[in-house]
């Protein structure tokens, strides 16, 4: 099998592996965010005060900032696109905040994210429970 680099447990490649198998598991998907440097005056300057540890207000904040999000925004829709193309985007749950959705794919569906460039990795769901049937 070919390797899956998004795949970040190897409970989730052992998973992938199975082939037509009728099992789904809970798995976290982080859509692929543009790397971001650091400004250069953080690097020449170092901080001493937990003060300056602190991200500067709003109103000062650069424009790199806007455009961070912007991209992020992006990102996550190619992301929640893929999921419909796959059909998954109705049941999957979207958190902004880290860039990902959680959502519960079958051994084909996760080897179909994996491949695809729109995803960053793909983790176990380890909070997720099921119910005793």
């Amino acid at each position: 099998m070919k390797s899956l680099p998004a795949l970040r447990d190897s409970d989730l490649v052992a998973f992938a592996a199975q082939g037509e198998a009728d099992g789904r598991t809970s798995v976290i998907v982080e859509a692929k965010r543009p790397t971001v440097a650091p400004p250069p005056a953080a690097m020449k300057k170092t901080t001493t005060s937990p003060r300056e540890l602190l991200p500067a207000p709003a109103k000062r904040r650069a424009p790199a900032a806007n455009g961070a999000a912007k991209a992020l925004a992006q990102c996550m829709a190619e992301l929640e696109a893929l999921l419909s193309r796959l059909g998954l985007a109705d049941a999957a749950r979207r958190n902004d905040l880290s860039g990902s959705f959680v959502v519960e794919v079958t051994p084909d569906q996760l080897r179909a994210l994996s491949r695809d460039p729109a995803v960053q990795a793909i983790r176990c769901n380890r909070v997720h429970r099921r119910a005793a049937a």
